[in-house]
């Protein structure tokens, strides 16, 4: 069998992932880089130097490589507004893809991408890669069935402190909007836009489906000088009946990875990052291990990939699964359409070295790791547990939402209100 052939827009920022990913495949036989889209040639000479030593085909704009390369399967390692764009783009060319999460940033653009893919009939993976693992697959499984019984309630905490540079890093980072695109930039739409999306997984009726959010409350922060939110908690309501409470920030003094806790009818279960390791106590007193036999998470997507497009095997991360977390950002957004500012006086900035010798300089709101660890453990928002900062939203009904924003939208610093 041919290895497959993939074409990726773009070759810097979170592309690096994509080209190791497929540097992999070609280990393996499996996959081959055949073209790249790089709009900025002189960023990039080094690395121009060796796909072309390569025989990789190099084109100026995405179009270009869709008339011209010779590809199988098209990756999209691009900003939060292009997603949908270039996915359509690539399905109306006839090219499969693989595009990084999250799928969109509004439903309607999720919609949009969804009828392309109904349209042309070509499979598309979306890279929330812990859906693909061993873990959280055969947590599925379990929920599914007996003895364990499906979830009553999940939790979710996790702190990743994020550095100056994170944020500068390109025009969208920390943005609601940029002209006239919506990019809802934040842990819950990006870094951590994976647990949200695990918890809907998770929940969902198959072992193929996600839940539908029914309802959302959401509680918005910002310790930065930001556009957008660097801490989150909110409360889902599913249409199955699950509860779901996540607590999330980049703002936090512990870097601290995402655990998942699950309530079942009939016993517990509890996630952690750190190689998927799971623990299943069960109500009968047994007890269950499995984690992901320490495979590289990132891979997973292309190696579907290649086995959807070469043997037609099942896509385990669709736009489908994925519309479910853009639907629950959605509504999260329309619940607190206004991000509170954590005071001044409560927000400290940390310099910190880095293992390359250099500092970095970070935001850290005071008691936010201890609130996040609250939530996890009792189940309440960041107002009912009392901080005096906190603000609660409404409970926003997502019951037929279609369409980003339904009244004015977010309130964006700056912007008239």
């Amino acid at each position: 069998m041919e290895p497959l052939k993939f074409g990726v827009v773009g070759i810097g920022g979170f592309a690096r992932t994509h080209l190791r990913c497929i540097s992999q495949l070609e280990s393996d036989g499996t996959g081959i880089l055949s073209a790249a889209v790089v709009r900025n040639r002189a960023n990039y000479r080094a690395q121009l130097e060796q796909l072309e030593g390569s025989e990789v085909e190099i084109f100026q704009d995405l179009p270009s490589m869709l008339k011209d390369g010779d590809m199988d399967i098209v990756t999209i390692p691009t900003g939060i507004q292009f997603h949908v764009p270039q996915t359509v783009s690539c399905l109306r060319a006839g090219y499969p893809v693989i595009c990084e999460k999250p799928l969109a940033a509004t439903i309607q653009e999720a919609d949009r991408m969804l009828e392309a893919q109904k349209e042309s009939g070509l499979p598309v993976i979306v890279g929330y890669q812990a859906i693909f693992t061993n873990a959280i697959q055969n947590i599925k499984k379990r929920l599914l069935g007996s003895p364990l019984g499906g979830p009553r309630t999940v939790r979710i905490k996790g702190g990743w402190p994020r550095d100056d540079v994170y944020y500068s890093r390109n025009r969208w980072a920390g943005r609601l909007k940029v002209g006239e695109d919506w990019i809802l930039d934040s842990p819950i739409n990006n870094a951590f836009a994976h647990e949200v999306n695990n918890a809907l997984f998770l929940s969902g009726p198959s072992q193929h489906e996600s839940a539908v959010p029914r309802t959302v409350q959401a509680e918005f922060y910002r310790a930065r000088n930001i556009e957008s939110l660097d801490t989150a908690c909110l409360r889902i309501l599913t249409s199955e009946g699950t509860e779901i409470l996540i607590a999330l920030s980049h703002a936090t003094e512990e870097n601290f990875d995402p655990c998942i806790v699950i309530q079942a009818e009939n016993g517990s279960v509890t996630w952690t990052q750190d190689n998927g390791h799971t623990t299943i106590e069960y109500d009968n007193g047994h007890t269950e291990e499995f984690d992901n036999f320490g495979v590289d998470a990132h891979l997973l997507p292309f190696q579907n990939g290649v086995e959807t497009v070469l043997s037609k095997t099942k896509a385990l991360c669709t736009p489908a699964n994925a519309r479910t977390q853009t639907l629950c950002i959605n509504g999260a957004h329309e619940s607190c359409s206004a991000i509170t500012t954590i005071p001044p006086n409560k927000v400290k900035s940390v310099s910190r070295p880095q293992a390359d010798g250099t500092m970095k300089n970070y935001h850290v709101a005071e008691g936010v790791d201890d609130l996040i660890h609250r939530c996890y453990v009792e189940g309440g928002l960041f107002s009912e547990l009392g901080a005096e900062w906190g603000h609660s939203g409404e409970i926003f009904d997502l019951t037929d939402y279609a369409s980003f924003p339904k009244g004015k939208g977010p309130k964006i610093k700056g912007a008239d209100a």
